[in-house]
């Protein structure tokens, strides 16, 4: 069974840290030199997340880009819970599957540095969600 209940709470949770990360100056700045759409595809339950260039969030299906993404990434809402959690090995769950990358290797590893940080709000934001912390 998953972590999430469901879609909306999948987008309280993931979307609400994105924000909280995006609130940080030193995060957005450093999402914002990217200048790139990353698309995160979510599956059980189902759901998108968007991060704009202008370092702002957009939940659910959208074909407002310009251009396709820069970079997708596709898991399982429980491999982002440990993601989040900071309880994954990306190259190890990128190797076997349970992360599909699509885009530039460099842009899609200069996402970690700007990510790091944000794992922070994840777990208070999650429990405060009814999103349980074990992994």
């Amino acid at each position: 069974m998953s972590k999430y209940e469901s879609t909306e709470q999948l987008y309280a949770v993931l979307g609400s840290t994105w924000r909280k990360a995006f609130e940080q100056e030193d995060i957005a700045r450093k999402f914002k030199s990217l200048g790139i759409y990353v698309h995160f595809i979510v599956h059980e339950p189902e759901g998108e997340l968007w991060l704009m260039p202008d370092a702002t969030v957009h939940e659910g299906a959208w074909d407002g880009t310009p251009d396709k993404p820069e970079v997708r990434m596709e898991m399982k809402a429980d491999i982002a819970h440990k993601f989040w959690m900071d309880k994954l090995n990306v190259p190890m769950a990128t190797a076997k599957g349970d992360i599909k990358a699509k885009g530039p290797v460099s842009k899609i590893f200069s996402l970690l540095p700007v990510i790091k940080p944000a794992k922070k709000y994840y777990p208070e934001i999650a429990k405060a969600n009814g999103v349980s912390l074990e992994v």
